[in-house]
């Protein structure tokens, strides 16, 4: 199943902050009622939307509609939208808790969470207690794996709201991820006992015992049960119960919660994707390609069928078939830069296409010059195809916007084969000064011994072999190392 423990969990603060928009009054405090400001309580969503817009026409520098423009279009399903118009405001002027919380929410929607976090702490600076943006810079900072912040952010809010619940629900959650288990349960049980009837504290508690080292399924159902009692269609429980019965190997039950999923909502396609990697789970491959081929019937204009497969079949070593399932995906998507990516690592790594693996990074890059990823397997296919100076070039760049020890051992490695011997020395020099002493790589002092040998330099050289013998005295690096240091030590 594709759906992770730390997915739902951030759904479920993602939920409650929503429905506690920052727009109340006092500092600190949830909205009693709508998070949309109105200007006429007579007017619907969409009449007001259309009344703002023409009030932005007359007089574009008009913060306040901007503002409440853009939370409107946001609540609507339109987060594109709906963040262009509250970054005008901000542009003009606006800098308030509801403006950077919703700017928030529109990036979590768009899938750009490290914008996100970025809002979401300006809307802490401009309201440091308020429950939603406290529920939401916690969510926020567990998506980008910065477990920390998202500690200390929970832990405040439980200091600032010792009597509400959703702070003990966050903090939970945070330790759930952290795999403390029993740690997290205990928080989640407390915001259960001031609010019983939140179904996010119980969806929260049954996806940790499936998360568990040793998952409980019965347990994880009978929390997914209580929600389905009184929400009979809720999407959350359902699929959780259907991944539940999954490892109870209980296959009928959760393919026919899997199937109603289906048909409550049938205009999205993965519902059907997660029937079908179900099957895959229990090694049906016949009903998985059933399942993923109605898919694609019932969704031409979607990918993830497509790739979904190409995944599973490169990792049974089937790579020819999973290149032509991303070519599928390809014909539907053409310039989508995830599909390009996984294509061209496949050509690169597995069907030893370089050149066809250098089409693809080539074209994200020519899209987004700057993209990390796609430069260091250009870097990658340069140098599989003996092109050492694009190499060079694509490793030096990733470097500079990564600053990653990789990128930088490539480029040593490239400058070493370059013959740019001073270069690739600094650069191993600084690898190995910068590494973690518990975990050192014999490699990097091997490289840099050989760096230190071709310049000249016998002390160092040999110092850099003693290290790689003390990391590995024994194999082919060692012994080659015993043989260079003898060699200068005569």
């Amino acid at each position: 199943m594709r759906r992770i423990f730390i997915i739902l969990c951030l759904l479920a603060c993602s939920i409650a902050a929503f429905s506690q928009a920052p727009s109340a009054l006092a500092k600190g405090k949830p909205a009693a009622s709508s998070p949309v400001p109105s200007a006429s309580p007579t007017e619907n969503p969409l009449d007001r939307i259309k009344t703002l817009q023409q009030t932005i026409k007359d007089n574009p520098n008009d913060k306040d509609a901007h503002e409440e423009l853009g939370v409107l279009l946001i609540d609507q399903g339109q987060p594109r939208d709906g963040r262009d118009q509250l970054e005008d405001a901000a542009r003009l002027g606006a800098n308030d808790a509801q403006l950077w919380f919703f700017i928030g929410v529109a990036n979590r929607q768009l899938n750009d969470m490290a914008d996100a976090v970025t809002a979401f702490e300006k809307a802490e600076l401009a309201d440091p207690g308020n429950e939603a943006v406290l529920s939401s810079l916690t969510d926020a900072y567990l998506s980008v794996g910065r477990i920390d912040d998202a500690m200390r952010v929970a832990n405040r809010a439980v200091a600032l709201h010792p009597n509400e619940a959703f702070g003990y629900l966050a903090l939970g959650t945070v330790q759930l991820d952290k795999g403390d288990y029993d740690a997290g349960r205990v928080n989640v049980m407390k915001a259960m006992a001031i609010d019983p009837k939140d179904p996010h504290e119980h969806l929260v508690l049954g996806r940790s015992y499936l998360a568990d080292k040793k998952p409980d399924p019965d347990l994880a159902i009978a929390q997914f049960d209580i929600v389905l009692q009184t929400d009979p269609k809720n999407v959350d429980a359902l699929h959780s119960k259907a991944e539940a019965l999954g490892l109870k190997n209980d296959i009928a039950g959760a393919a026919a919660i899997l199937t109603q999923l289906i048909k409550l909502n049938p205009t999205a396609v993965e519902p059907e994707d997660d029937l079908a990697e179900m099957y895959l789970s229990k090694n049906m491959l016949d009903q998985a390609r059933a399942s993923f081929a109605t898919a694609e019937k019932d969704h031409p204009k979607a990918t993830e069928p497509y790739v979904l497969q190409a995944e599973y079949d490169q990792t049974q070593k089937h790579y020819a078939q999973s290149a032509a399932e991303y070519e599928q995906a390809l014909a539907i998507a053409p310039d989508d830069p995830r599909i390009l990516f996984e294509y061209g690592r496949l050509q690169l790594s597995n069907l030893k296409n370089p050149q066809k693996a250098l089409d693809q990074f080539d074209k994200i890059l020519a899209k987004d010059p700057n993209n990390p990823d796609a430069l260091f397997f250009a870097g990658e296919a340069y140098g599989s195809m003996g092109k050492w100076i694009q190499a060079r070039d694509d490793f030096q760049k990733t470097f500079e916007i990564t600053h990653s020890a990789t990128a930088l051992f490539n480029l040593a490695v490239v400058l070493y084969t370059l013959k740019d011997y001073r270069s690739a020395r600094d650069a191993f020099a600084a690898i190995a000064t910068h590494q973690d002493p518990k975990h050192p790589d014999a490699q990097v002092w091997f490289f840099l011994g050989d760096a230190n040998r071709m310049l000249g330099d016998k002390p160092d050289a040999i110092a850099a072999y003693k290290n790689v013998l003390a990391i590995q005295p024994t194999g082919d690096i060692a012994a080659k190392a015993h043989t260079y240091i003898k060699q200068l030590s005569q």
